[in-house]
């Protein structure tokens, strides 16, 4: 079982999956960065260039899904010395910010709150650990002046899937930036370049037409492929087959 809750103050998603079987599953790129809490450990989880595999476990596992350009603000850290792996918390932030967060989570269950109906979107047993979750990204957020550039950069790289995807050069030009520039920041704000977000991001976006009902040659042309051998081409390459 999976659900989700968005919380937009803290531009993510509250995640919680329960039941998985045992084995391993695929985790396709999506441009985001998660925390996630496993058993007594907190994990950052980068972006993903490619899938990769994880190792399911029944127990629950509930975690803070990001959105492109946001955690590694949050954590004041390059997203590509985070990309295509896992990390543990305790490694980039200071240990007074997991304190203050803990200290924090107490004052979280007032009723009708978002945090608190964010909370009750777990499983009861897992309230504690969305309570500490939330209010780490509370304080993350309340410390942080955000950059806007990486969040709109990502909705344009992300915009207009009706249409072909725009070249590096046409981006880099919106911001003033030159092209190396671009990939520059994109490297640090996503994790990797421009043009490989844009892929993820178009992907994503066909999956969800797929998921929606649409034929894969449908799907393809609103998420603004050539053709579906253009969709295939880049799914085969995004889950390394």
């Amino acid at each position: 079982m999976y659900r989700q809750t968005h919380i937009p103050r803290l531009q993510a998603s509250l995640w919680v999956s329960i039941g998985q079987t045992p084995g391993e599953s695929l985790i396709v790129p999506d441009g985001c960065m998660d925390l996630i809490r496993i058993g007594p450990t907190i994990i950052i989880a980068g972006a993903d260039s490619t899938a990769r595999g994880f190792a399911g476990t029944p127990e629950p596992v509930i975690g803070l899904r990001f959105g492109p350009g946001v955690l590694p603000q949050l954590l004041a850290t390059s997203a590509a010395e985070l990309a295509d792996r896992v990390t543990p918390l305790e490694a980039v932030v200071a240990p007074g910010i997991v304190a203050a967060a803990q200290a924090r989570a107490a004052g979280i269950d007032e009723p009708g709150s978002p945090r608190r109906r964010a909370g009750e979107a777990a499983a009861e047993p897992m309230s504690a650990h969305a309570r500490e979750l939330l209010a780490i990204a509370t304080v993350l957020t309340d410390r942080t002046v955000f950059d806007r550039r990486p969040i709109d950069m990502a909705g344009l790289l992300g915009a207009g899937m009706a249409s072909p995807a725009r070249t590096v050069a046409e981006v880099a030009a919106d911001f003033a930036y030159s092209p190396r520039q671009l990939r520059r920041l994109s490297a640090e704000w996503f994790g990797y370049g421009p043009k490989h977000l844009t892929k993820v991001l178009r992907w994503q976006a066909a999956r969800a037409f797929l998921a929606a009902g649409h034929t894969r040659t449908a799907a393809a042309a609103r998420a603004g492929y050539a053709d579906a051998a253009h969709l295939w081409r880049d799914e085969r390459s995004l889950l390394g087959r």
